[in-house]
């Protein structure tokens, strides 16, 4: 499989939000194959563009 972009990975993000309405930063992370901290820097990013 290859590497999400960041926007995909966003969307997944963003789509598992609203789902389930809240997430869990480990899981995401095991999820969509990368570190903790990318998601946490995904979460500012999409908490600064207003999404979640």
């Amino acid at each position: 499989m290859t590497a999400m972009t960041a926007e995909e990975r966003q969307r997944e993000i963003v789509r598992v939000a609203r789902r389930t309405g809240s997430v869990d930063v480990t899981e995401l992370a095991g999820t969509l194959g990368v570190a903790k901290e990318t998601v946490r820097r995904d979460l500012r990013t999409l908490e600064d563009h207003g999404l979640v």
